[in-house]
């Protein structure tokens, strides 16, 4: 009779011991499941990012690309015109001989 109970005890430590590691297998794998989903929204957003600047980079070259194509058009004079602004403008160059004055007040 005394057998029978301890058979049953082992039994039913044996059931609870599968339990507690199916219990803890189960919350090992939600978190994994969780850490995965959060990782990959992160990696998403960072990609979207990405994309966003990438775009803006090509809406850039296009207008630099128009704006090539019309300097391709001109004639000679409008070219010469263009590339003076253009050296003036961009790279703060002037023609020799030329006094520039800067506003150093920033006004």
């Amino acid at each position: 009779m005394e057998r029978k109970r301890k058979d049953r005890r082992k039994r039913s430590d044996g059931k609870r011991l599968i339990k507690a590691v199916v219990s803890a297998v189960l919350v090992v794998f939600a978190f994994y499941v969780v850490f995965t989903l959060v990782n990959q929204q992160v990696e998403i957003a960072e990609k979207k990012a990405q994309l966003e600047e990438i775009n803006e980079e090509i809406v850039i070259q296009e207008v630099k690309n128009d704006e090539m194509k019309q300097v391709n058009e001109l004639d000679d004079s409008e070219n010469d015109a263009y590339i003076e602004r253009v050296a003036r403008e961009e790279f703060d160059y002037s023609k020799q001989g030329e006094r520039v004055f800067v506003n150093v007040a920033g006004e």
